[in-house]
């Protein structure tokens, strides 16, 4: 006989986590059922590995620029000679972080945790292939689906054979590789092509694309391609692989091809990061009348699938690749899920904000300026200024970047900034944005000097100064100041 529950959530990582919980705090008879460990991709294989990762690729840059800070360069060497110091620090800091999401954390909050591979096997009904053995039924009133992703392998001749690593794998590796080739130049690939960089090794970045950071303004892909290529590594753009195989010395080989012609990149390590795939294998949706497309699950304002009484959350709907929009979901998931209209819910995604954390850090809410003409035509206003005026990012020796404003009137449409914690000064676009702020509005606000934050008053200067210097203002206070006299 199957147990009861008013709410199932098939996925321990962040929307799951959010979800179940919030719903054992209400008192709801809630489960959460995970194959694997609690707090998901982030936790292990994503966020949080890549940062700690960074950080340290961000302290071997900066010991490399010794001199600039009135320093002495020194030798830098891996802690015992080894590479491992380095992926075993971050498994250190996962070891911490992960305390945050042990079983007994949510079980105080209320949920039942449940470890197995769950399959409908009816529209309200799963059954749990247990990790420790034997299997479980379970129904509910309601579920919410928040399985994640996972990498995406692109079917290429011979990268089966030849052999790569993955987000899923690098995190993990034991000595640094010679040369490494990194297939992606979206969010991954750069940020972890310019870490392993900075580490020392010979990075080759390819992107199928005519730029990389496709996703972002133009401007910013020239911009950090410099980056990049200042610091060594080769970025080829428009470039495709086409082929891969193994030399007579153990080496890995890809063909490529450019402008029509190929020719062959010689690499010890293959990192693939392209993209990633909704998790969606296994659950037997069919079964539940959940509709798939291209493996993500569809749904509709309300985060409901093609079954309403089942909710999908996360990397698996398809929407965003973001933990903090997996949260978000989730919030919207849990209060869909227990009240009805009007209390009821929709997503709303007009106000996403994301940053990719290379250095310079790249943040964006809102739409670039090509989207904006595109969607407006006439009436956008763009504003750009350099972080290299911004007295605190000279002090900390890191001027480069810059932050660009689209407007239209007196509403923001769309913040990039890259530079220096481009990540944390994003935040207060995105409330302006969230709650109808003009840029006016933030530039009324008293900013700390010297802070990297005074970007905003820069570029409501911008604006401020364009608007004094129109020809009728002039004349009007040219009489006012006859007046005055």
């Amino acid at each position: 006989m199957s147990e009861i529950y008013d709410l199932i959530v098939i996925g321990g990582g962040s929307a799951g986590l959010v979800a179940a919980g919030g719903a054992g705090i209400l008192g709801a008879r809630v489960a959460l059922v995970e194959k694997s460990k609690l707090g998901g991709d982030c936790l292990y294989t994503g966020c949080v590995p890549s940062k700690t990762l960074i950080r340290s690729a961000r302290f071997a840059a900066d010991m490399k620029s010794a001199e600039k800070y009135g320093f002495q360069i020194s030798d830098l060497k891996f802690k015992n000679g080894s590479f491992a110091s380095i992926t075993n620090r971050i498994q250190e800091v996962i070891g911490v972080i992960e305390e945050h999401d042990a079983p007994e954390v949510f079980e105080e909050m209320g949920a039942e945790i449940v470890f197995g591979s769950p399959k409908f096997v009816s529209k309200n009904e799963i059954e749990v292939d247990l990790k420790d053995g034997g299997k479980r039924r379970m129904k509910a009133k309601r579920f919410c689906i928040s399985t994640g992703s996972s990498p995406f392998v692109p079917p290429i001749e011979g990268l089966e054979e030849t052999g790569f690593i993955t987000n899923e794998e690098v995190f993990e590796l034991g000595e640094l590789p010679a040369n490494l080739l990194v297939l992606g130049g979206g969010a991954i690939g750069c940020e972890l092509g310019q870490s392993f960089q900075r580490f020392g090794a010979s990075v080759t970045l390819v992107e199928m694309a005519d730029r990389i950071l496709i996703n972002e303004d133009a401007a910013v892909s020239e911009f950090m391609k410099g980056v990049f290529e200042s610091e060594g590594m080769k970025v080829l753009t428009g470039t495709k692989a086409v082929k891969f195989h193994k030399n007579p010395n153990g080496k890995k080989v890809v063909t490529v091809e450019s402008d029509g012609k190929t020719f062959e990149i010689v690499c010890d390590e293959i990192l693939a990061a392209v993209g990633r795939k909704p998790n969606t294998s296994g659950l037997d949706l069919e079964t539940a009348g959940v509709k798939t497309d291209q493996g993500k699950i569809v749904v509709d304002e309300y985060l409901r699938t093609t079954n309403k009484a089942i909710y999908a959350a996360g990397d698996v709907n398809g929407k965003f690749q973001f933990t903090h929009m997996a949260d978000y979901e989730a919030q919207i998931v849990l209060q869909n899920c227990f009240l009805f209209y009007p209390l009821t819910k929709k997503a709303e995604y007009s106000v996403v904000p994301w940053t990719t954390f290379t250095e310079p850090e790249i943040a964006r809410v809102g739409i670039t300026e090509k989207q904006a003409i595109e969607k407006f035509g006439s009436g956008v206003k763009v504003y750009q200024v350099p972080f290299s005026h911004n007295d605190r990012a000279q002090a900390e020796g890191d001027p480069e970047g810059f932050a660009k404003l689209v407007l239209k009137g007196k509403r923001i449409l769309g913040v990039t900034i890259v530079g220096i914690h481009a990540g944390e000064l994003l935040s207060e676009f995105t409330v302006a944005m969230k709650h109808g702020l003009s840029l006016e509005d933030l530039n009324k606000a008293i900013h700390v000097y010297p802070t990297l934050a005074k970007i905003t008053q820069a570029l409501g200067t911008e604006r401020t100064i364009e608007g004094l210097k129109k020809p009728w203002v002039q004349k009007w206070f040219a009489r006012y100041l006859k007046l005055w006299r």
